[in-house]
């Protein structure tokens, strides 16, 4: 029988914003044991109960470069029997925490990096995603809904700019450090999960791998299209009241 194929990196990062399909990505190359489980292990404002079952010393996320250094240490430390690389999902707005404690480089955390850099070719129809999750709170499909979404034109406004600005903040972060990422585009994964990781698979040199599909589902309703559609035409009209 041959060996299982292992990756030559010490960490996958799927550097992304939020609303690009990362997390289902990322969930089925760990189910497809290439990486180890993954996690937003640097999620503001959500210090997942997951972390604290897998990492029971910490109870919250590092406010010092030294309480950073042991939390690395432990998250290198996780499953590292399995022999397989470090998983890290990272939204840009995250790496500030990183950014804030001297950190200019991933590598110097987690050793050898490879990334995958989840974008959407729309970002109007992912600032709209991304205003339904903030109402809802249900950022992936098996968490429940606790509230109804309503349109609202400044605050899908907003994260069309916040979303622009963390996109260049990580195109930036690439070209300052030599960095060629896998381009993992929503709208392919969207369309044909397992296609999408096969591209991935193949990029890391793992052609064979086989694929275990995730279970999480597309969020995306009638609701998102009816929100998008009122953006753009609200947009226009306002550009047009601007126009001499």
């Amino acid at each position: 029988m041959t060996a299982p194929h292992r990756l030559a990196c010490d960490t996958i990062v799927f550097a992304s914003t939020q609303r690009t399909g990362s997390t289902a990505l990322a969930t089925t190359l760990s189910a497809s044991k290439v990486t180890r489980q993954s996690y937003e292990w640097f999620g503001q404002g959500h210090f997942d109960k997951k972390i604290r079952h897998f990492l029971p010393e910490f109870h919250d996320l590092p406010a010092t470069a030294e309480e950073l250094k042991r939390y690395v240490r432990a998250i290198r430390d996780f499953d590292a029997g399995s022999g397989l690389p470090v998983s890290l999902m990272l939204h840009n707005y995250q790496f500030d925490l990183l950014r804030e404690l001297g950190v200019t480089r991933l590598e110097e955390l987690f050793g050898d990096c490879l990334y995958v850099y989840n974008h959407r070719g729309d970002i109007y129809y992912q600032a709209v995603s991304l205003h339904i999750a903030i109402q809802t709170q249900q950022w992936v499909s098996s968490q429940e809904c606790i509230a109804e979404p309503s349109y609202d034109f400044e605050s899908i406004d907003r994260l069309v700019n916040w979303i622009s600005q963390d996109c260049e903040s990580w195109l930036a972060y690439f070209r300052q450090n030599g960095i060629v990422p896998f381009h993992a585009a929503y709208e392919r994964f969207a369309q044909d999960p397992r296609a999408a990781t096969q591209l991935l698979l193949d990029w890391l040199g793992m052609p064979g791998q086989a694929i275990e599909t995730t279970s999480l589902q597309r969020q995306a309703s009638g609701l998102n299209t009816d929100f998008y559609h009122r953006y753009l035409a609200e947009c226009g009209t306002r550009r047009a009241s601007r126009d001499p």
